[in-house]
């Protein structure tokens, strides 16, 4: 929704901070923005792109500021919107709400702010009400496959779990299993330590032995086989997850590929051992989907920080811990001729164990709740 200005000066000037800001040329762009709002104080648009051009440069301190002034002038529904989205990152999921409510009393069609609250209802358990805004928002001109992700996906996992957040006092009161199955749709595996079904919301747990890691890979196997997940090859993230990826790799009798040498189009298991930075991963995801892969995302350690980087297009399927510690092969000495692979592999070998719970820990995914964000069962639909 534009906000035109009554000021041709500004109007000018806005125009072109449009064309450096389309071309790169972000500060020139500020600096034509700021001119638009000297020729116009009341100027809504510029003061949001402003605050658009702050948040790519990281200035989240001034966007906010100019947001504010966005909303002070012009009441402007992008400046709503965008300072909902800002509060939502901040966890402060209550502000977000109020602001994108804002929003849609100024622009009822803004089919973001409809899909943003639709998710920060689903969190707070209003699952019929949530839906009501997601439908709303395939009606307009949202992202049809995020459309699809929340109603295939997310809606039926917060449906599952309607009765058991009002029970227990609400979302804040679930456990980390629970919770990363809500806000990913995926399997948190745990580890040595636990039994893979009640599993601690502890950051500081760790791959620090060898038999953390076998039983973390025993239970990832052990879904794969049950639930019938095909794969072609195995990828690594990065170098530090080849070893990893190369012990999935023997394990399932895969090729490995490296994502900057993938063979050809395929379903592709890319692992990482511990992603506390996301850039990597997602360079590795490009690849492979430009490569026209199909990608099953595997994270045995994912950093709290870096969970809150992804979004529904890229959400990992299976996670080990929820914790920034590196595995600890990574922090080892190897012998100069000593392979990394097979030294992991051996690692495993010696301390694979038998968990007698096993059935327990597919059926909580299996049987109880089963709207995870992939097929479950190969590649049909997903079994109730």
């Amino acid at each position: 929704m534009r906000n035109y200005s009554d000021s041709a000066r500004a109007e000018e000037f806005y125009e072109r901070g449009v064309e450096l800001e389309d071309n790169g040329e972000l500060e020139a762009a500020l600096e034509h923005y700021e001119k638009a709002i000297g020729e116009d104080s009341a100027f809504g648009d510029a003061y949001v792109e402003m605050a658009y051009i702050q948040l790519r440069l990281g200035d989240e301190r001034r966007a906010v500021e100019n947001l504010r002034r966005a909303i002070r002038v012009a009441g402007h529904p992008l400046a709503y919107y965008n300072l909902g989205w800002i509060y939502e990152g901040r966890d402060r999921p209550e502000r977000a709400e109020m602001l994108y409510r804002k929003a849609l009393t100024v622009s009822p069609e803004m089919a973001d702010a409809h899909l943003g609250l639709g998710a920060i209802l689903l969190n707070r358990g209003r699952v019929d009400e949530a839906l009501a805004h997601v439908d709303r928002a395939a009606q307009l001109d949202a992202d049809q496959r995020y459309v699809g992700y929340l109603r295939e996906s997310a809606v039926p996992r917060y449906k599952e779990f309607s009765r058991q957040l009002a029970a227990w006092g609400g979302i804040g009161n679930l456990g980390t299993k629970e919770q990363v199955y809500l806000d990913f749709g995926a399997m948190l595996l745990g580890s040595a330590g636990d039994d893979g079904v009640r599993i601690p919301d502890e950051e500081r747990r760790v791959f620090d032995q060898r038999e953390q890691v076998a039983v973390t890979c025993g239970r990832f196997l052990a879904a794969a086989g049950s639930f019938r997940w095909q794969y072609t090859a195995v990828a690594s993230v990065d170098p530090e997850s080849e070893p990893l990826a190369g012990l999935l790799a023997e394990r399932l009798e895969l090729p490995y590929w490296r994502p900057d040498e993938v063979s050809g189009p395929g379903r592709v298991l890319l692992v990482a051992a511990a992603l506390n930075d996301t850039r990597e991963y997602f360079a590795a995801l490009d690849s492979l989907e430009e490569s026209g892969c199909t990608i099953f995302s595997f994270m045995l350690g994912l950093a709290p920080a870096s969970a809150r980087n992804l979004d529904y297009r890229s959400l990992p399927q299976i996670v080990g811990l929820l914790t920034s510690a590196r595995p600890y092969w990574l922090s080892r000495e190897l012998g100069a001729e000593e392979d990394p692979v097979e030294r992991l592999i051996a690692d495993c070998r010696e301390s694979d164990v038998e968990e007698p719970n096993r059935d327990e820990q597919l059926a909580w995914y299996g049987r109880t709740h089963s709207h995870l964000n992939f097929p479950l069962w190969g590649l049909g639909k997903v079994q109730r």
